[in-house]
């Protein structure tokens, strides 16, 4: 059977739990899948079966859970789809983080891989774009209770200020600390600390990411969920939650 023939909303769900399972605690467990997804039991019983079956995951009776290469390529996916929606409906949408994680959970199974690229794009586009940026979507925020257009795009365009430095443009001498959330492929600098809860730091630290070491962005995902760096020699995956905790002084 193919993995992803007739691949049901709820397997993905399960798909994307497990995924989020193993990336926290290495493996997922049955109790662990029923409590994250709301779900008895036996339900997440008859769902492992079903993956087990399309050679998505590997599971033993009582046993631990654990995905397939397949199986985590396509919850990878899954897990982008989500990231991207979530992004569109905070970023842009500029919905509250519960509402829109609820709607992108109930919109992500529809989305194809071609607009999955598209909306990533189009988000990046105006963000980064100069008649884009913050200053855009501030101007944005003010219509959500009154769509309608004036047609005075003169007046609308001169409202929203170009940014003195394009976003791909070298920062100032004076923006000098950043997160590495904030920091583009290529940047480089020194990490000054590690913010967030005892257990957050301890695992980022544990990576070798400590105050005074040196840390470089190499890549960023394109959904923007996760970045690739460069660590004392090391190649590390951090999620954009652990790079925002982490504060460096740029080269």
């Amino acid at each position: 059977m193919s993995p992803a023939a007739d691949l049901t909303e709820s397997m993905e769900n399960y798909l994307e739990a497990i995924y989020h399972l193993q990336r926290e605690q290495e493996v997922a467990r049955v109790k662990d899948i029923a409590d994250r997804l709301k779900v008895k039991m036996p339900s997440v019983s008859n769902a492992l079966n079903a993956l087990r079956e399309r050679e998505l995951i590997h599971h033993e009776r009582y046993g631990c859970v654990t995905l397939t290469e397949q199986g985590s390529a396509m919850a990878a996916g899954i897990c982008r789809r989500h990231q991207a929606l979530k992004r569109f409906l905070t970023d842009i949408l500029q919905l509250g983080e519960s509402r829109a994680e609820d709607e992108a959970c109930r919109l992500e199974h529809a989305l194809s891989a071609t607009t999955l690229a598209r909306l990533i794009g189009f988000i990046d586009f105006i963000k980064r774009c100069p008649r884009g940026g913050p200053d855009w979507l501030r101007h944005l925020s003010g219509r959500w209770e009154d769509l309608a257009c004036s047609y005075d795009c003169a007046k609308c365009i001169e409202s929203i200020k170009v940014p003195d430095r394009h976003p791909f443009q070298p920062r100032e001498a004076t923006e000098k600390t950043v997160t590495v959330a904030e920091v583009m492929p290529g940047e480089r600098g020194k990490v000054l600390r590690v913010s967030g809860g005892r257990a957050a730091r301890r695992r980022i630290m544990g990576m070798g990411v400590t105050p005074g070491s040196d840390l470089a962005v190499e890549r960023v995902a394109p959904a923007g969920d996760a970045l690739e760096v460069r660590v004392r020699g090391y190649h590390l995956s951090l999620t954009k939650q652990e790079a925002a905790q982490i504060a460096i002084e740029l080269d």
